[in-house]
């Protein structure tokens, strides 16, 4: 099912997110982004196919978090609950994206959303990934810096995502990680230039390509954004992915 209050059919902002990813954070993030590049925004909510294959499965049972009973699981019911959220996830959407007079589209697929980091669509220019967020990392990140994870190339529209970041984030203080293939490219320039802006409390900290293995290691879970090039190799990209527990904004 589409719904969208545009005729222009291309799209150049998408959201991807599941049932462990959504929430109204990220669905705002992808209005403000949206907003920001002055295009429609097309959300996919993601019925992942691993949970409702264990689902299935005989031996799967569920447990209630308030009584604490245990239930066998029923694919029915959990299909149920998927399309529940899906609903929460569209209203979101709307709201937030009459908020900001956007255009925008919804769709339920079924899938896996590292697929969709895989396969984002040619015409897409941001795709935005809905991560899960452990409730104690929210609660450190209010208190904390906004820290983001920029995984730089040469492409232009990393420094629009970051702008965008930059903007979302006001005046609270904020941390960017850089990981670059050639501290000395003119990306890199660009971005040092952004940080310095008045009236922001902004570090930058550059990383070589060669430390970005380590830096996920000790970090990985501390982000509350990461910007990545959608190109370059899928393993590389799965393994970023798998680290983070934040938003990633894939940039073409």
């Amino acid at each position: 099912m589409t719904v969208s209050n545009s005729t222009n059919e291309q799209q150049t902002v998408m959201l991807a997110a599941d049932v462990n990813s959504y929430s109204v954070t990220t669905v705002n993030l992808a209005v403000e982004m949206a907003a920001s590049a002055n295009s429609e925004l097309h959300c996919l909510f993601v019925e992942d196919e691993d949970l409702l294959q264990v689902t299935g499965l005989p031996f799967t049972s569920e447990i209630s978090l308030t009584t604490g009973r245990e239930r066998p699981t029923s694919i029915d019911q959990m299909r149920r609950s998927l399309h529940s959220v899906a609903q929460q996830f569209k209203q979101t959407l709307r709201h937030e994206a009459q908020a900001l007079q956007i255009a925008w589209s919804f769709d339920t697929v079924r899938g896996r959303i590292r697929e969709i980091s895989l396969k984002p669509g040619t015409d897409v220019t941001y795709t935005i990934l809905g991560q899960a967020v452990l409730h104690r990392q929210q609660t450190r990140r209010i208190h904390g810096p906004r820290k983001i994870l920029l995984i730089g190339n040469d492409s232009p529209n990393q420094k629009r995502a970051l702008e965008m970041l930059l903007r979302r984030f006001g005046h609270q203080k904020i941390e960017v990680s850089l990981v670059a293939d050639d501290p000395a490219s003119e990306v890199l320039s660009e971005i040092a230039s952004l940080i310095k802006t008045d009236g922001q409390e902004m570090m930058l900290t550059v990383f070589d390509r060669n430390q970005l293995d380590s830096l996920l290691e000790r970090t990985g879970s501390s982000f509350d954004c990461a910007i990545i090039s959608k190109h370059g190799e899928s393993d590389e990209r799965l393994r970023i992915l798998k680290t983070l527990r934040c938003p990633v904004i894939l940039v073409a």
